[in-house]
């Protein structure tokens, strides 16, 4: 597994094994992005902190390290009630995800 970042695209390399899983993974990904801005909008900051931690520990097991970034991000943002940094790194996420290319090793 290896993510290989370019200026406008990102391709990360995934075991085969998962191929019949990483579109789902991906998919509840971009229905965390939407949970969080409505969490977000809320203040339900521990929501947003066990989805993050989630988020953390899920992306590197399929191959996504930059997911688990931001799932960290996310994590300690929650944790400071920090808005503005929630906000960016959501964004990030789904622009992320609108442009990750797969391809299956």
């Amino acid at each position: 597994m290896n993510n290989i970042e370019q200026a406008d695209d990102f391709t990360v390399e995934v075991d085969s094994i998962l191929e019949s899983i990483v579109p789902e993974f991906l998919g509840n990904r971009k229905k965390d992005c939407e949970l969080i801005r409505q969490l977000l909008d809320k203040d339900d900051f521990h929501e947003i902190r066990t989805l993050g931690h989630r988020m953390k520990g899920a992306g590197g097991s399929y191959g996504f390290d930059l997911i688990s970034e931001i799932g960290e991000i996310v994590e300690n943002a929650a944790l400071k009630a920090d808005h503005e940094t929630i906000r960016a790194e959501i964004q990030r996420l789904a622009d992320y995800l609108e442009r990750v290319s797969v391809v299956y090793v």
